[in-house]
């Protein structure tokens, strides 16, 4: 425990300067801090400042006696009870009297002895110490309690995990809460085959601008060591400073304060990676920081240990029902081919008769060419040898394509297909990957839509992204489901009564082909009975990832040019800009102003809420983390005012704050639409369209009547 206390203060109040070097000798040997006062004016101005274990008064001094000095200091709250020593010429016994009604704990006439000075002197110091032992000895307690109290809510969190990512993210988030610190990164490595290593990273506010995904500056070499000999490692400010090999590039001239990492280990003592702190927020991490998170590290290698386990069972459960559910996906067609083969062969049926069956045999076989086929795409996504082959492409003819080859399934089961899609939506893709895409996802809609039903398929632009919806009115899926409803094999009922036939792996699929585009998939369903929404976002052509196969950019946005120009014209909307970084804003400024836009451009929440005013802006795009009032407060003030006078303004919030939790947090607070810094011009010009357009058309707060918003990506 920090309990330590060091020097103390001393008061020494005299008018004679020979008299204050006087007793500064005779209490230099007990080695405190002696402040010295030539007045009861300036001993009143030093209280105000220090915290001091007793006070050395004289009495006769000018302006303000001792005894006026010392009725002053009794009126104070923080110094009523400090112990106050008259030292005095004056042998009165009325003076006597009433130092001690003051309050005094000493009356000593000079001359004194120097070393009954000292002795009273020190018997208050020692009481001050003993004080404040106790004082700081309760703080640490205090702040230990609270700390085991923090370990205790995130046992909750990291047990309650539903997988071994979001596990470590629980522990790191836990460690750097427990142990107060900037900054946090847990590393985890398990030594299975083909296993890849976990890591996750926390960063306080002060760090929030930085990617989530880098590492904090004391990462990898201090992390290797303490793997290495898998026990803790604690260093202070000072001593990585005179380390700069251990820090790891980028580090920056000036090391974090402290370090502290501990490892975790499994059953058999075996290292399974270790969880780093750096940057304390109030001084170095001490004792009470390493024991705590010494047990955080051992619950969580417990939880880890146990997740893993599950989750091998759970592999293992999945792979036999699999393996089943594949014999009989793939006997099915077979029993039906092979009967037919053997009536038509055996049998003299008529033309009609040989026509069904041969139709019969012809849809079988390609029930079961689309499995092997699925099975084949999924080991290649296994193996990480699934290709995408990307060139500039219409998605609505893709579109277009899928539902029309899929349209008499529909037809045969009575269900209407409704198709709502934007023929000038480009992106950069594989026409035959995005089919299939298209396909599983309208074929999963049929599989669980009950006759006489609707399927919409609908392709609009959102943002920079292009935006596939498959809604349905079936079956729906249930909420324990709905966050395995990608995993590959899953299925909501794969027992031997389910309705549905199927292996489980054409949603999963469906989320490989999208993530290869650069692009992201979600399921949304209200619940069982109430249908289902699978919503996919690819990046429109030219603010798609570079690592994507296909033309130059220069070629894209010559492709790009003709149907862009539109939403690229900003001519006739008014853009308040709020952005603080001077240089930024200048940047922003340009790019909006280059498409027409008229735009007021402020570096903080106060002055765009004077430019709001003054004049009502069309969109509004804003910074998040700001001096004074961030973006969150500026934009719930807008929120506070009626629709009509600008309480409905089109949004868009253009931050560092890049976590998904960062993005609900802005689109909670009132934003239509979240952005992560940098942004390319491209895509923050189309989002300001975006926004304009949907607010003519009143599609904004019929968007968040849904609770549904967009996000945009560099």
């Amino acid at each position: 425990m920090r309990a330590e206390v060091g020097r103390v203060n001393i008061l020494v109040v005299d008018d004679r300067s020979e008299q204050l070097l006087s007793l500064e000798a005779v209490l230099a040997p007990l080695g405190e801090n002696i402040v010295k006062a030539a007045s009861g004016r300036e001993a009143l101005r030093c209280l105000l400042q220090q915290e001091f274990a007793v006070i050395l008064l004289d009495i006769n001094m000018p302006e303000i006696d001792g005894f006026e000095t010392a009725t002053l200091v009794r009126q104070r709250r923080s110094t009523r009870h400090t112990p106050i020593i008259f030292l005095t010429a004056h042998t009165d016994r009325l003076y006597v009297e009433r130092s001690y009604s003051l309050g005094a704990v000493d009356y000593i006439m000079t001359p004194f002895a120097p070393e009954v000075l000292r002795t009273k002197v020190s018997v208050f110091v020692d009481l001050f110490k003993k004080t404040q032992q106790i004082r700081l000895q309760a703080e640490s307690l205090r702040a230990h309690a609270e700390q085991l109290q923090r370990l205790n809510r995130a046992a909750l969190t990291i047990n309650s995990a539903l997988s071994l990512d979001a596990m470590v993210a629980a522990i790191t988030d836990a460690a750097r809460d427990v142990a107060c610190a900037h900054q946090a990164m847990t590393l985890v490595k398990l030594e299975r085959p083909g296993e890849r290593p976990r890591t996750a990273v926390s960063l306080s506010e002060r760090y929030a601008t930085f990617q989530q995904e880098a590492p904090p500056p004391v990462a990898g070499r201090l992390c290797a060591f303490v793997c290495g000999r898998n026990r803790p490692l604690r260093m202070t400010q000072r001593e990585l400073a005179q380390h700069p090999e251990w820090l790891d590039e980028g580090a920056g001239a000036s090391p974090p304060r402290g370090y502290l990492a501990v490892p975790l280990t499994a059953a058999d003592g075996q290292n399974m990676g270790c969880i780093e702190l750096s940057d304390r927020r109030d001084g170095e991490f001490a004792d009470d920081d390493e024991t705590v998170l010494v047990q955080l590290a051992q619950l969580a290698s417990i939880a880890i240990q146990n997740c893993v386990h599950a989750e091998a069972r759970e592999a293992n459960r999945l792979k036999d029902e699999f393996l089943a559910t594949l014999s009989h996906e793939l006997r099915s067609p077979l029993n039906a081919i092979l009967g037919w083969t053997h009536l038509l062969r055996s049998e003299p049926f008529d033309e009609q008769r040989v026509s069904h069956g041969l139709e019969v045999i012809e849809r079988n076989v390609a029930a079961q060419t689309k499995l092997i086929e699925d099975l084949l795409d999924v080991s290649r996504v296994a193996t990480g040898k699934l290709r995408i082959n990307a060139a500039p492409m219409s998605l609505a003819s893709v579109v277009e394509v899928a539902i029309d080859a899929i349209r008499p399934a529909a037809e045969a089961k009575q269900l209407t297909i409704d198709v709502s899609l934007d023929p000038a939506i480009e992106v950069n893709g594989d026409a035959d990957r995005l089919q299939q895409v298209v396909s599983n996802l309208t074929s999963n809609a049929l599989k669980f839509t009950r006759p006489g039903d609707h399927v919409l398929v609908s392709l609009r632009r959102a943002g920079a992204y292009a935006e596939l919806a498959v809604r349905d009115t079936g079956e729906g899926i249930a909420p324990d489901f709905l966050p395995f409803v990608f995993e590959r094999f899953r299925q909501a009922d794969s027992t031997s009564r389910r309705a549905h036939a199927g292996l489980g792996i054409g949603l999963s699929l469906v989320r490989h082909i999208v993530e290869a585009h650069g692009g992201s998939v979600v399921a949304e369903s209200p619940g069982l009975q109430k249908g289902s929404t699978f919503v996919v976002r690819l990046p429109l052509l030219g603010i798609g990832r570079s690592s994507l196969a296909g033309p130059s950019r220069e070629a894209r946005s010559r492709a790009h040019a003709a149907s862009a120009h539109a939403s690229s014209d900003l001519g006739g909307l008014h853009v308040l800009l709020v952005e603080d970084d001077a240089d930024a804003r200048e940047l922003l400024q340009e790019v909006l102003s280059q498409h027409r836009a008229e735009v007021t451009a402020v570096a903080s929440a106060r002055e765009a809420l004077a430019a709001f005013l003054a004049a009502r802006p069309h969109v509004l795009v804003s910074d998040i983390a700001m001096p004074g009032e961030d973006g969150y407060e500026l934009i719930r003030m807008i929120r506070q005012r009626p629709p009509h006078a600008g309480g409905d303004l089109p949004a868009l919030a253009l931050t560092a704050y890049a976590r998904k939790e960062d993005q609900k947090r802005a689109l909670d607070a009132g934003f239509h639409m979240h952005a992560t810094k940098p942004i390319e011009p491209a895509a923050l010009v189309a989002a300001v369209a975006s926004l304009a357009a949907q607010a003519r058309a009143g599609e904004l707060s019929r968007a968040r009547d849904r609770g549904s918003s967009d996000e945009i990506n560099p």
